[in-house]
C-alpha cells in the first residue's frame, strides 16, 4: 500500500497556481526593464541637449567677439540697445531620428556707463578723455527639456 499525501484534485489546481505566479513574476521584471530603460533614455536626452546648447552658446560667443566694431553700433546690428531686444528662434542641434532640437535667442546690448553720451553713456569728455567705448554684448539662450525650461546667458565685452 502506498501512503499518498496529496489527491489527485489537489495535483491539477497546483500547475495553474504556478503558471500564474511565473506569469506575475515576468510582468514584473519586464516592467522593471522598461522603467530602466526610460529613465536612461531621458538621461541621455538631457545631455544630448546641454551638448547642443553648450555648443551653439559658445558659437554665439565667438561671432560677439569677431563681428566688427561698426556692426555692433549700427542701426541694423543684431544686438540692439537695452532695454530694446532681438528674439529668433534657433535650430541648435538635430536628435537621433532626425527631430529638430529649437530654442529661443535672445541678444541686447548694454553700453558701458563711461561711455560719452552720443555712446549710450553718461560720460564726459573729462572722465573719458580718449573717447573710448565699451559694450556688453549679452545673449540668452532659452530651451526645454521634458517639462523643464533652462536658460544659458554669455556675455562678451567689447571696448575700442
Amino acid at each position: 500500500m502506498r501512503p499518498t499525501c496529496y489527491s489527485r484534485k489537489n495535483i491539477r489546481g497546483s500547475a495553474l497556481i504556478e503558471i500564474a505566479i511565473s506569469y506575475a513574476t515576468l510582468v514584473i521584471v519586464a516592467l522593471l526593464v522598461f522603467k530602466s530603460s526610460v529613465n536612461a533614455t531621458s538621461t541621455q536626452n538631457w545631455t544630448i541637449k546641454q551638448g547642443m546648447s553648450d555648443a551653439y552658446i559658445t558659437q554665439e560667443t565667438s561671432l560677439a567677439s569677431r563681428v566688427p566694431f561698426e556692426s555692433i553700433t549700427s542701426t541694423a546690428s543684431r544686438w540692439p540697445m537695452t532695454p530694446e531686444k532681438s528674439t529668433t528662434v534657433v535650430t541648435i542641434g538635430k536628435l537621433p531620428g532626425g527631430i529638430p532640437v529649437t530654442a529661443t535667442l535672445y541678444r541686447t546690448r548694454i553700453p558701458d556707463q563711461n561711455n560719452l553720451s552720443n555712446a549710450g553713456g553718461s560720460g564726459t569728455s573729462s572722465s573719458n578723455p580718449t573717447k573710448s567705448e565699451a559694450w556688453k554684448l549679452q545673449a540668452i539662450l532659452v530651451y526645454s527639456v521634458g517639462n523643464k525650461q533652462y536658460v544659458k546667458s554669455r556675455t562678451t565685452l567689447r571696448a575700442r
